[in-house]
């Protein structure tokens, strides 16, 4: 379990930056989600597996996880792309 968690915790850390830096409309990290806007630029799930270095099976698995939780996901043919992400610092 516990590594699932620290899997986990990379996943959403590198979702949250690529995503943050995907954004050319708004800073997310200045803007609140209220004011998002419906369509932010996604981030796919090969960027981030990149990114931790993590096999892209794991990184799906973990965002699997997530999903619902500290990100929103959307799969298209067996990838997956993180739509939001919700910062460890913002309540659920």
């Amino acid at each position: 379990m516990r590594r699932d968690s620290t899997t986990d915790d990379m996943v959403h850390e590198s979702a949250l930056q690529l995503w943050a830096a995907a954004q050319t409309d708004f800073d997310p990290f200045e803007v609140p989600p209220e004011q998002w806007g419906p369509d932010p630029v996604p981030v796919r799930d090969a960027d981030i597996a990149h990114d931790t270095r993590l096999d892209l099976d794991v990184v799906r698995d973990s965002l699997r996880r997530l999903d619902g939780t500290r990100v929103v996901v959307r799969q298209d043919a067996g990838d997956l792309a993180v739509t939001r992400v919700t910062p460890d610092d913002v309540p659920l």
